[in-house]
């Protein structure tokens, strides 16, 4: 019964316990540790990564009412368009290139002059993007950048953390994250004028009440319990948890974030680079272990990176390859994953939400059919790795694995 989940990080009953003990009271004293850790000035919280992205939208419309326009990767978490259209704004998307997931050069070097309110790179699977050109393609057009490290908070570039790099950031402090406090999202900034407006704005953040803290309690409590392989085949095999379902769904929760989760930030930010090292050390193993294995390509991190790698992206040679691969991991007890379902541009009744009628973007939406990811977690062991392997390997020779 022993099932590898596709993502995650390890929770311990200890760290929730104090939680419990520590929520009151605590909240600058936590936020103003996480500036410390991320060296920035101003730190926001709210109750998810896309709540926040959110909320970082709106405060920069509200300093640039004249740009409406947000450009983003044209495959990336379906919550990056729903907070884009719940901010009331219209959505770019910009090609991705394969071999590295971040924007395609050509595409990013032709952005539109005008109505760009910010350039939002998404740091896909812990990768850091390139943040010096991206910052120097938004100030020839007078945008923002919003840097959104939701997949990569720990992930550094020539010594420089993801998620800083940009106007301003975000961080989700969700399921499948670098941390695995649950729920939550951050914001962080540099800049005093963005601070104001994002504190202006934030009040309309809603406040958790005794009942959702309950419910938030019981749910860090069965994930960390569940996360294990020995027990994840039991919320796996209930449809209605949705475990791995991306939905596009604009009309999320805005709400500050719980004090539960507040009060786990310390423990689990102290915890974070060597859960970092165990997701690195996994990568290495499968991609040296796949190595002279062609019809599998892992994209490639940029120079001088350290990615966090919360799920390890495949790209199989083509989309029948790419469902096989995932079928007979996953039959094996891996988690491997297809992913987003779609590219945006394909999500269905997205076209009222585009800039403009040509949006589609055929680099994005063929590697949307083709690649998937392998799980890097903690509890992945050199036997899963090497169960793998052998599928992978056993798939190319035409043979399936037993």
């Amino acid at each position: 019964m022993r099932f590898v989940p596709p993502t995650g990080a390890p929770l311990r009953m200890t760290d929730i316990l104090h939680s419990v003990a520590a929520r009151n009271g605590r909240s600058k004293k936590d936020l103003a540790a996480v500036a410390g850790r991320l060296r920035v000035k101003h730190v926001f919280a709210a109750s998810s990564g896309r709540a926040a992205l959110w909320l970082a939208l709106v405060s920069l419309h509200r300093l640039r009412p004249d740009r409406n326009t947000v450009a983003i990767p044209a495959y990336t978490c379906f919550s990056v368009p729903a907070a884009v259209v719940r901010a009331g704004l219209k959505i770019l998307p910009v090609e991705v290139d394969p071999k590295t997931l971040d924007f395609d050069s050509r595409q990013l070097a032709a952005l539109p002059e005008t109505k760009l309110l910010c350039i939002v790179p998404c740091n896909l699977f812990g990768f850091p993007n390139d943040a010096s050109k991206i910052r120097n393609a938004a100030r020839a057009r007078g945008a923002y950048v919003v840097d959104d490290a939701a997949q990569a908070l720990g992930s550094t570039c020539d010594g420089q953390r993801a998620g800083t790099l940009g106007d301003v950031g975000v961080y989700s402090l969700g399921r499948g994250k670098a941390v695995g406090s649950v729920a939550g999202g951050l914001l962080v900034t540099d800049s005093d004028d963005i601070a104001a407006m994002i504190d202006s704005e934030g009040v309309a953040l809603t406040k958790s009440s005794a009942t959702q803290g309950a419910e938030l309690l019981l749910k860090m409590l069965s994930y960390s319990l569940l996360l294990h392989p020995r027990l994840f085949w039991v919320p796996n095999s209930l449809p209605f948890l949705k475990l791995g379902t991306t939905e596009f769904e604009p009309s999320f929760v805005t709400a500050q974030m719980h004090p539960f989760s507040l009060a786990l930030l310390e423990p689990l930010l102290g915890e974070l680079e060597q859960i970092n090292q165990i997701r690195r050390a996994n990568v290495k193993a499968i991609t040296d272990g796949l190595a002279e294995n062609h019809s599998f390509v892992f994209p490639k991190p940029r120079v001088n990176s350290q990615p966090t790698f919360v799920r390890l992206p495949v790209l199989a040679r083509d989309h029948a390859t790419r469902n096989r691969a995932v079928a007979l991991l996953r039959n094996a007890g891996i988690g491997a994953t297809p992913f987003y379902p779609t590219a945006i541009c394909d999500i269905p009744c997205i076209e009222k939400h585009m800039c403009k009628r040509d949006f589609h973007c055929s680099q994005t939406e063929e590697l949307s059919r083709r690649l998937f990811t392998l799980p890097t977690h903690p509890y992945v062991q050199r036997r899963d790795i090497e169960r793998m392997v052998y599928i992978l390997t056993s798939l190319l020779g035409g043979r399936e694995s037993q």
